[in-house]
């Protein structure tokens, strides 16, 4: 009987480790009654739902496996449907101005409080029935206080100034995974040094989770990795082709996606430099989608004539691009790379005319 006992114990004990549980609690004294909704990274992909009356609300959201802290974010629909995308001030800085933010991150507990502030929002371009608004107060536990004393644009430029904050945060937050997330998110543009000197400052259980071991599995490989070592891409023919033809002294490489706005919104700035583009100079472009049909749907779209190649993070030759061509993920990403494959110059984001001029001078 003992051994059943302890054996149901076990697996009882097990389940709740598997299985991770946040309690999200409010008083928000001017919230009209309604429905709150929980959303995980962006608005779009619901999680949960509470009713709130009164501005009160509680929900107990259990997550379905043992998963590692998540961004969180709430909005609210009134009985009315008028729909309120809600957001949190924070104790860092964004560009220079205080910073508020819509996520907070997954700690057990979450109570939110204070009054309901909605923004100014005439100057721009929302839905009907769609408003702004701030509550005034957040309580989580460590790992949302972590990320609120961190600027957002901590790691929009990474130079000389940005490698010693980031390692200052380490050294006050060892555990928080936000700084995890990010070093992982932009490994591309630190050295692997830096990288491997980040992952010996962090403490705690946050070493034993997934993605601080795939970080430094990933960060490993590129202590060893050559450069003149580029993988062969699949084209527009369905061949694999070498990526930079070596007759041309420098190579314009756009990382993009079908799926991209930005992406898709710069190719006629491309076609325009292409035509007018140095003859020493080579157009590559290179899709990250993961459907195939669609790449070629918008190749057939969008006509442009440069050579164009496709490779996604489940081809095994991923690794080896994003290393190479220090590609963290955001797109477009455009990359100006030499013959001794030497990047030169790298920019992330839509790029104006202007931009793109400057980027393309010799």
């Amino acid at each position: 009987m003992k051994n059943i006992f302890f054996l149901f114990l076990l697996i009882l004990t097990s389940c709740v480790k598997n299985n991770k549980t946040i309690l999200i609690s409010g008083n928000v004294n001017n919230l009209p009654d309604g429905t709150l909704y929980v959303y995980q990274n962006i608005y779009s992909d619901k999680i949960d739902s509470v009713e709130t009356k009164n501005g009160l609300f509680k929900l107990q959201h259990k997550f379905s496996k043992n998963t590692e802290p998540v961004y969180l974010g709430i909005y609210h629909i009134d009985k009315k449907g008028i729909k309120r995308f809600i957001d949190f001030p924070t104790k860092a800085k964004f560009r220079g101005s205080n910073w508020n933010t819509p996520l907070f991150i997954s700690d057990s507990i979450i109570s939110i409080s204070g009054n309901l502030k909605e923004w100014d929002t005439k100057d721009l371009k929302l839905y009907n029935n769609t408003k702004l608004a701030t509550i005034a107060k957040i309580y989580g536990g460590k790992q949302t206080e972590a990320y609120y004393n961190i600027d957002g644009d901590l790691f929009d430029k990474i130079d000389h100034k940005t490698i010693q904050t980031v390692k200052e945060k380490i050294n006050k937050y060892p555990y928080s995974y936000h700084l995890l997330y990010q070093i992982s998110d932009h490994k591309n543009s630190f050295s692997p040094q830096q990288v491997d000197e980040y992952l010996k400052l962090f403490k705690g259980d946050i070493t034993e989770s997934e993605s601080y071991k795939k970080l430094s599995v990933y960060n490993q490989k590129r202590f060893s990795v050559k450069n003149n070592d580029l993988p062969l891409l699949e084209d527009s023919t369905g061949k694999k082709s070498e990526i930079l033809d070596p007759k041309y002294k420098k190579h314009l490489v756009v990382f993009w996606a079908s799926w991209c706005g930005p992406c898709k919104e710069e190719i006629p700035l491309l076609k325009k430099n292409y035509i007018n583009k140095n003859e020493s100079l080579e157009f590559i472009s290179v899709s990250i989608d993961s459907d195939k049909n669609a790449w070629k749907k918008a190749l057939n779209e969008e006509k442009m004539v440069w050579k164009q190649f496709i490779v996604n993070d489940k081809d095994p030759n991923y690794e080896k691009i994003q290393m190479q061509f220090k590609l963290n993920g955001a797109i477009p990403y455009t990359v100006l790379m030499d013959n001794n494959f030497k990047i030169l110059k790298s920019s992330v984001g839509l790029s104006s005319e202007k931009d793109l001029k400057l980027f393309l001078k010799n």
